[in-house]
């Protein structure tokens, strides 16, 4: 049966892949991929420094508790059973714990397919050299963000430049607050603040990252040459135009997640925060599907700076012509996607994520990411100017 399973899903796969009327864009994405690396260096570092920062962060907490990490099962010195068979062996991973994996992967991967279009990756902890850099003016990054905000809110970026500063300074004290959690305890306990707050440059950094890579796709759809610092300047300028929407999504994303979870470590209402964590999960649901409603938003904001109401005007234009290809592109998006996560957590569950080859495919992994997410989104920037 499971040789009988892999033989169909291949075969599903390799169907879907070639009758596919998005077959196309597919095809462009690798070749945009090929042209500019950064499309999935970018994401696959970004990956990479999240996975080294929370197994740092694992690793400081079992030294501090006194307990050694398990770095390899104890079976595996057994000739009869060191590969596979046993709990304690070098890989195990019954079916009970199959259905779980592909139960647990279905939301995860539909949250990284919504990311195509919104934000993809997880900025932290790179967003403490973003924050520090913006903090200090490397490479003039304040100015222009200031000049961005005060051409597109006028008097109004007085009011949002210092909020962003003070969200950089956020995630600046999170990462401290990771390795030295006592130092919140003589205050009330303003970690989870701390965290809601960081939360909000991380993903402003993420929208500015993802319109730089954008821009890249982009401009190899178009055929136009640039510099690299070009390039960059011009994703500053055209974040304060993707603000907006940024800026609605993290109101609602506040208002249905952040909130409830402030709420219950202050006061536990509406439950404990373990409690409040797992309803969550409809509540993700419901947000990433919101976002998947209005998915070219980011993309007409990111490459035209559109008004969000034009914005809004083309999105649905857009999606009334050519709801055909845009479907078959997310459901091709998200087969990649929900591939990926159960690789990703069906490896980690049959080694074991402290053990040693647990480790490696920790440091593994986000390099596979780094190369499907980055295909997808050039593919996305390729079917847009289809459409388009």
């Amino acid at each position: 049966m499971p040789y009988l399973a892999l033989g169909l899903t291949l075969f599903g796969y390799a169907l879907l892949m070639r009758s596919n009327p998005v077959r196309s864009s597919l095809g462009d994405g690798w070749r945009c991929l090929r042209r500019y690396s950064v499309l999935w260096r970018t994401l696959a570092w970004m990956a990479l420094a999240n996975a080294l920062f929370l197994l740092a962060v694992r690793f400081t907490d079992e030294w501090r508790s006194g307990t050694p990490p398990l770095l390899m099962r104890p079976g595996w010195t057994d000739p009869g059973a060191w590969l596979k068979g046993t709990p304690d062996s070098l890989w195990w991973l019954p079916a009970s714990s199959v259905r779980d994996t592909l139960e647990g992967s279905i939301l995860p991967a539909f949250e990284m397919t919504v990311g195509l279009f919104n934000n993809v990756v997880t900025t932290f902890p790179l967003a403490i050299f973003a924050a520090v850099g913006l903090i200090l003016n490397r490479r003039r990054t304040l100015v222009l963000l200031g000049g961005a905000l005060w051409r597109r809110f006028g008097i109004g970026a007085w009011l949002l430049l210092p909020f962003v500063l003070v969200c950089a300074l956020a995630t600046i004290a999170k990462a401290i607050l990771y390795f030295r959690p006592g130092w919140a305890e003589p205050w009330i306990p303003w970690g989870p603040a701390v965290a809601a707050a960081s939360v909000i440059f991380e993903y402003l950094l993420g929208v500015g990252i993802q319109a730089y890579l954008i821009l890249h796709a982009y401009a190899w759809v178009r055929g136009m040459s640039f510099e690299q610092n070009a390039m960059r300047e011009v994703a500053i300028r055209r974040l304060s135009a993707a603000s907006k929407w940024a800026g609605l999504v993290l109101c609602v994303q506040v208002l249905l997640i952040e909130l409830p979870l402030l709420a219950s470590f202050y006061y536990g209402w509406p439950g404990s925060p373990d409690v409040v964590t797992g309803h969550l999960a409809w509540v993700r649901y419901v947000f990433a599907g919101l976002l998947l409603l209005f998915m070219s938003m980011q993309a007409w904001l990111t490459l035209h700076g559109e008004t969000l109401r034009r914005a809004f005007a083309a999105h649905w234009r857009l999606i009334r012509r050519h709801w055909w290809a845009v479907s078959w592109f997310v459901i091709t998006a998200f087969v990649h996607c929900f591939g990926l996560q159960f690789l990703r957590a069906a490896v980690m569950r049959g080694v074991g994520e402290e053990t040693v080859p647990g480790i490696v495919w920790a440091m593994i992994w986000p390099w596979i990411f780094g190369l499907v997410a980055g295909w997808l989104l050039a593919a996305w920037v390729c079917l847009f100017k289809r459409c388009e």
